[in-house]
């Protein structure tokens, strides 16, 4: 795998957006028009394990000497990790949540005025590939380890 130009932000930028977007993910969304119920409450608890989940990727991407020489990252982890935080983004602007009165808006219900049940299946269909990006972009950085030896050795 090559190293490309989005590297170098990517290399850096993992580290806050993986403690920032979950933050954003469970509470920030208030700021933005979503209306804030029990997601926020259990968010402390899963805020913190989904901050731990999401810097293990940037963790091991720094035991691949290449990239920990040239400061960047891998072109297939950059792409996975891109996607990962546009899911994460797109996730918390449609996540479903509900409160003692029941559901509750989401950011985009709020902004487009779409209902709670399609605000709900953008949010699982976003939530899919948050998943299968965040699987890649594990997978890519244990192969960076691996590449990163190949050539060292």
């Amino acid at each position: 795998m090559r190293f490309a130009a989005s590297g170098r932000f990517v290399f850096l930028a993992q580290w806050v957006f993986g403690v920032l977007l979950p933050i954003f993910f469970f509470l920030g969304r208030g700021w933005v028009g979503a209306d804030i119920g029990y997601l926020a409450i259990v968010g402390v608890l899963y805020g913190v394990l989904t901050i731990l989940a999401l810097l293990v990727p940037p963790l091991l991407t720094r035991f691949d000497p290449e990239a920990r020489a040239r400061k960047s990252t891998r072109l297939g982890y950059d792409i996975a990790t891109i996607v990962l935080w546009l899911t994460l983004v797109l996730g918390a602007l449609t996540v479903p949540d509900s409160g003692d009165s029941g559901h509750l808006d989401s950011a985009l219900t709020t902004w487009t005025g779409i209902s709670y049940e399609t605000s709900a299946a953008i949010f699982y269909g976003a939530a899919v590939v948050m998943g299968l990006a965040y699987l890649a972009a594990f997978v890519l950085s244990i192969v960076g380890i691996v590449r990163g030896r190949r050539v060292a050795s």
